[in-house]
């Protein structure tokens, strides 16, 4: 019996890989939402090998990895890894079934490393693979700084939980300002920090053919700004009904230009903008 059960399984799973191959034969996007999470799975094991050795400290919702030099600052993380939980999941409808993983590192090269980031100044922290990953707070803010107050309000953690959610929502299917809008948007709306409310363009702001396909030659902070103005002119016009409406369609293996024409009935360029 255990033979025959081994071998139905096996052949439920070939015809089931058959199946998903012969739709990205037609349509890509629908082989990369179909692959893409076993993807993510490998890498964010991958994370998880290089941290063994890290203590593990577990709250409601998150799974936060530490290293001794950063016992002081676990109770701060914890703190804001929980404060808006629920309500970023509420705005977008999505309540993971799974405990999320927080990585501290109190070494910016580590966090580069295991981020699979290149060159550059390191972030204070970043969604890769299922998992957050954040530069200790004591590397960042000023001793003499009120270190609890700026974590909470302007650290990473909603901005990259919202990250997760969009990815795990699309399943990796989206342009790369669609996540930094939603990530700057829900930061905005739970916290009051609002990007680059200072800055001005130079002329016309870019557009959503200069964000699809140039975004990281575009002036960064210029480029996430407009990312973060786009989309929260998007909600705040329509509603996160419809923004979990496109989620869940990109999720699908929709195109990014038709999940917006079945939600819409409009180009991406109507409804962005404006």
């Amino acid at each position: 019996m255990k033979r025959v059960l081994q071998r139905k399984t096996g052949v439920s799973l070939y015809l089931l890989l058959a199946v998903i191959l012969c739709l990205g034969a037609f349509r890509p996007e629908v082989l990369k939402v179909s692959l893409y999470p076993l993807f993510r799975e490998v890498q964010s094991r991958i994370i998880d090998y290089k941290t063994k050795d890290f203590g593990v400290r577990e709250t409601e919702h998150f799974i936060i990895k530490y290293q001794k030099s950063d016992q002081e600052v676990i109770d701060l993380v914890a703190e804001a890894s929980e404060k808006h939980y629920d309500d970023a999941s509420k705005l977008l409808n999505y309540y993971p079934e799974e405990k999320t993983t927080v990585v501290i590192y109190d070494d910016p090269a580590k966090l580069m490393k295991n981020a699979n980031l290149g060159q550059g100044k390191p972030p204070m922290g970043v969604y890769y693979a299922s998992t957050i990953q954040i530069l200790s707070p004591r590397q960042w803010i000023p001793e003499n700084a009120d270190m609890r107050e700026i974590f909470i309000n302007e650290g990473p953690m909603v901005h990259e939980f919202a990250h997760l959610l969009v990815d795990d929502l699309t399943r990796g299917n989206y342009p790369l300002w669609f996540t930094e809008g939603v990530a700057l948007y829900q930061e905005y709306v739970n916290t009051g920090y609002e990007w680059g409310k200072d800055l001005e363009f130079e002329g016309t702001p870019y557009d959503i053919e200069q964000l699809t396909n140039n975004f990281h030659e575009l002036d960064e902070m210029l480029a996430y700004k407009r990312s973060f103005e786009m989309m929260k002119s998007m909600v705040e016009n329509n509603g996160s009904e419809d923004l979990n409406k496109i989620l869940r369609e990109l999720g699908k293996g929709e195109e990014f230009e038709r999940a917006h024409q079945k939600v819409f009935n409009k180009t991406v360029e109507t409804i962005y903008e404006k």
